[in-house]
């Protein structure tokens, strides 16, 4: 419903006359009028004596000089939702529209507007008047000099009539929705009772049939229930073998991490020792060797360096998933200039160039991003164009999370990119170098294990993020980063 609007005091006075306008003030604003004896005396004449306002409340009054600054001040009030209930005006303005245009003007912007036309000249035609704006109940004549008490009356049973004439329009509103919806309703309940009285004519109809078909569905009742009675022991019993199941794989996770996890650090042994002994062999015998079995001696030694570098990339994935220290606050870009620190040796020698934007502080696993982020920027570093020093950019930002789907707030994820300028990938490959020991160059032309970026996805996947790349071939490559923000 249409809240009861308030009794508005608000009154627009247009006239010529300054003296008027004080006239005006005097008799609707006393409260906040101050007016010398002097001035009162000079205007005795005008108003016919005193005018005592003691304890009245005063009027919401603005004056104009003009028909036009008067109808703009209504179509602004109109738009603020504080209109003017009464306007006094002068039949005979100095400039522009004279009194009875301005009324039609007004009129054309707020119809509801009551008018009190104020004129001097006993000669001015009432039929004029009704000529130009019609027998309406919305506007009075008043003689000027005009009465101080007349004026107060005027405005307080204009103010008061606009008033109830905008609680009846309110209420009229209020009613004719009400009506509306009452029509709505019945209109409603009228379609759905033909509705209903279509479906029993149709059950009537059926019922026969269904009576029928009754003691037929009650055997088949019987034979469907012994059925789903067997169902339902039969997914019990799977149910039942599927924890086992599940229960074996993880099992089996713990003690194949628990195996890759021995086994790389018990090869790690024999290993070393090959290394030695291959060192002892040249050292001792290198002179006996031809330009062949150097060779030889060579390869071999090379492959125990890759085969100790799998090792330890293959330690690394297997520890991903074990528990570290606790999440902590991690200032990302103090973070990077860590790493970027540790990697100098290798950034000062190909003359890279590596650009740190805005990067936010999150919580989380600290061994764990400051791995992430190595391995990607290692990998920035490592596949650049031969001869052109790397130029490398990292940002980072703070978005909503778009996967959010429930009633809550939804949450915060960080975003960060690493934007390098070096090979790219080829298109179909994106997904492919995710995957351990998934290499697309020879380790003469790029060195490495194929299991970074493994481990760089294995460790956004224990956070609940996600990694991406956006690659054009030749031209570089941008490793999108999600990771959840904890606190």
């Amino acid at each position: 419903m249409n809240p009861v609007c308030t009794l508005n005091r608000r009154i627009l006075v247009i006239d010529g006359s300054p003296e008027i306008h004080q006239d005006f003030q005097r008799i609707l604003c006393p409260a906040i009028t101050s007016i010398s004896h002097a001035w009162l005396e000079s205007r005795h004449d005008r108003f016919e004596g005193p005018f005592l306002h003691h304890g009245k409340e005063p009027f919401d009054l603005d004056c104009v000089n003009s028909g036009e600054a008067g109808c703009n001040l209504v179509v602004q009030a109109k738009a603020q939702g504080s209109p003017f209930a009464v306007v006094f005006l002068d039949v005979q303005l100095p400039n522009g529209w004279d009194g009875i245009e301005t009324v039609e003007r007004i009129w054309d912007e707020d119809s509801d507007m009551e008018i009190v036309l104020c004129s001097a000249y006993p000669d001015f035609g009432w039929v004029e008047v009704l000529r130009r704006l019609g027998h309406r109940d919305q506007f009075l004549m008043l003689r000027k000099p005009f009465d101080p008490i007349e004026v107060w009356q005027l405005s307080t049973a204009l103010t008061m009539k606009w008033h109830l004439a905008e609680q009846a329009r309110l209420r009229v509103q209020d009613l004719e929705q009400t009506v509306m919806t009452r029509i709505g309703l019945l209109e409603k309940a009228n379609r759905r009772l033909e509705q209903e009285l279509l479906r029993r004519q149709v059950s009537e109809v059926q019922l026969t049939q269904v009576v029928s078909d009754l003691e037929e569905r009650n055997l088949e009742l019987s034979a469907v229930r012994d059925h789903a009675l067997n169902e339902i022991q039969e997914r019990e019993r799977i149910d039942f073998m599927l924890r086992h199941k599940t229960d074996e794989l993880a099992r089996s996770n713990r003690d194949l991490e628990q195996f890759a996890s021995v086994a790389a650090h018990d090869l790690q042994e024999p290993l070393h020792s090959i290394q030695v002994f291959l060192d002892l062999l040249l050292l001792k015998y290198g002179s006996a060797f031809d330009d062949h079995g150097l060779r030889y001696v060579d390869r071999v030694k090379n492959a125990a360096d890759r085969m100790q570098q799998l090792i330890q990339s293959l330690l690394v994935y297997s520890r991903v998933d074990r528990p570290h220290t606790a999440e902590e606050k991690l200032i990302l870009r103090e973070l990077v200039e860590e790493i970027l620190s540790d990697l100098g040796a290798r950034i000062e020698e190909l003359k890279a160039v590596v650009q740190l934007g805005e990067l936010p502080t999150i919580y989380g696993d600290r061994f764990q991003i400051r791995q992430l982020l190595q391995n990607l920027l290692g990998n920035a570093l490592k596949f650049h164009h031969p001869g052109v020093p790397p130029v490398i950019r990292i940002t980072g930002a703070i978005i909503q999370d778009r996967r959010h789907t429930g009633s809550g707030e939804p949450g915060r994820l960080c975003l960060i990119e690493i934007h390098d300028q070096g090979i790219g990938i080829p298109p179909g490959q994106f997904e492919r170098i995710f995957g351990m020991f998934k290499r697309l160059h020879r380790n003469d032309e790029f060195e490495g294990t194929g299991i970074g970026l493994a481990v760089c996805q294995r460790i956004v996947e224990r956070c609940g993020g996600a990694i991406s790349v956006r690659s054009k071939l030749g031209e570089g490559s941008t490793f999108i980063v999600t990771l959840p923000i904890q606190r």
